[in-house]
């Protein structure tokens, strides 16, 4: 006699875990991602690609509204920086990777503003992935990786 809880045990493994976790291989511990500039259309994406990953999401708009005097109270509170440095003002990339480098934050400058360069970019943070597979420059402890 099969009981009807025993089909219910043969659920596949992804319905109860995402997979994004399944695939990137890596999880952020609740660590808080600050992630600056991007595309205001894209901060949803970058938002579930942190969350999924159990990770705690800020975002600042790199100086296009965000003053940028909000930067180093978001840094303060950040555990780590995903910056998409092409498309954020001179002015906050260079603030960014100043006090990134001050605060021995680790940091990744990501060159695109797409969905894949920027969980490339997590990866790189997250210690999973030894560099960028993409070339971004990634800063940790305040060093040159």
């Amino acid at each position: 006699m099969h009981r009807a809880t025993n089909k219910n045990s043969y659920a596949p493994a992804a319905s109860t875990v995402p997979a994004a976790i399944n695939v990137s291989g890596f999880s952020l511990a609740d660590r808080c991602v600050l992630c600056v500039g991007g595309l205001t259309g894209a901060r949803n994406h970058y938002r579930h690609a942190i969350e999924e990953r159990q990770g705690r999401f800020i975002h600042h708009d790199g100086g296009r509204e965000d003053s940028l005097h909000r930067l180093q109270p978001m840094l303060n509170g950040a555990d780590m920086v995903v910056c998409a440095s092409g498309n954020i003002s001179h002015n906050a990339y260079h603030l960014v990777k100043q006090l990134c480098k001050k605060m021995g934050k680790p940091c990744v400058m990501v060159k695109g503003t797409g969905i894949a360069s920027f969980i490339d970019g997590l990866g790189s943070l997250s210690g999973k992935l030894t560099s960028s597979q993409r070339g971004e420059t990634v800063l940790k402890s305040g060093r040159h990786a």
